[in-house]
């Protein structure tokens, strides 16, 4: 699919207006550190407008029912992608939307988020460097080394949060994006 038409141009999280964040839906605690994060950028960094966009890997009536859609923020179903795998409901606000930083949150490619990073008109656009999903990205953050699994004893490895990495991740990009000055 061809790539949106957009004025690419660099923003800081001290600079930032808007930004979109764009996510796969897990479970209600992955769903309020989302909304902390929101609330974060709002708070820290003053950024007024924070939009959310989610992909749930359900159909649209097992939906979770935490989930509502905002002026900014929304989500799309399985039951909403069509024989590519590709969102044909619920995004088209979303991805018009100029935000001045969209960041994909997610580690690996989702590729129907991936769809929504490409459609988008963001300004700046950041996520994981990834070896063939980064093209459409204007800043990629590279992951952190994974530890070795011989170095790890089998208890901590048991007691590890699974979705400690995607918060590493995110903070690392958050902090890069308040550090960095391309005004």
């Amino acid at each position: 699919m061809p790539a949106a038409e957009r004025e690419r141009k660099g923003c800081s999280l001290r600079h930032a207006n808007s930004v979109g964040l764009v996510y796969l839906e897990r479970e209600h605690a992955h769903y309020r550190e989302v909304k902390a994060l929101a609330k974060r950028l709002k708070d820290e960094f003053g950024v007024r407008r924070v939009g959310m966009m989610s992909f749930v890997q359900k159909e649209a009536k097992d939906t979770p029912t935490w989930l509502v859609k905002k002026l900014d923020s929304g989500y799309f179903c399985k039951s909403d992608l069509n024989w590519y795998g590709w969102p044909v409901k619920e995004i088209q606000a979303f991805v018009d939307t100029p935000f001045d930083i969209l960041i994909d949150l997610e580690l690996d490619p989702v590729l129907p988020l991936k769809y929504v990073v490409r459609a988008s008109a963001a300004g700046m656009k950041v996520g994981v460097n990834h070896p063939t999903w980064s093209r459409d990205l204007d800043l990629q953050v590279v992951r952190s080394v994974a530890v070795n699994d011989e170095d790890v004893d089998e208890v901590d490895v048991i007691l590890q949060d699974p979705m400690d990495d995607w918060r590493e991740h995110t903070e690392k990009t958050i902090v890069f994006l308040k550090n960095i000055d391309l005004q």
